[in-house]
């Protein structure tokens, strides 16, 4: 199946070669806390989302998880997955919010590598640091 509207591109997420206001939808899977300064991936995400545009941000949260939790990142991290961030469920939701994110929906998957759903739309709020 195709559609003109779909589109599916692995770009560099601090330098999208997209104009500003191109997409309705960036879908950051897993990634933002395997990169070095994941506030930055969000201006860029940002300059290129409309203003009505939706982020989805599902990522691994293993901050302040058991041993077993803490050995799975370990692995991650040897396997070519490097942690950068290390966020609680909580931390990994106050982020988008302190770099112009406003979290509509969001979700905590309990699982071997715990999982925290963000859905996050343009915000223009007190916390916003640009």
């Amino acid at each position: 199946m195709q559609s003109a509207k779909l589109h599916f591109s692995v770009q560099d997420m601090f330098r999208l070669p997209y104009a500003q206001k191109s997409f309705e939808v960036v879908i950051a899977s897993n990634a933002l806390h395997i990169v070095p300064h994941p506030e930055k991936a969000l201006r860029e995400i940002r300059r290129v989302l409309k203003d009505d545009g939706v982020l989805i941000a599902p990522t691994f949260t293993h901050a302040g998880n058991l041993v077993s939790g803490k050995a799975k990142a370990f692995f991650m991290s040897m396997a070519g997955f490097p942690l950068h961030s290390r966020w609680t469920s909580e931390e990994h939701l106050r982020f988008p919010r302190q770099n112009g994110w406003a979290v509509q929906k969001s979700a905590v998957l309990k699982a071997s590598f715990p999982l925290t759903y963000a859905e996050c739309t343009k915000s223009e709020g007190p916390d916003v640091v640009l």
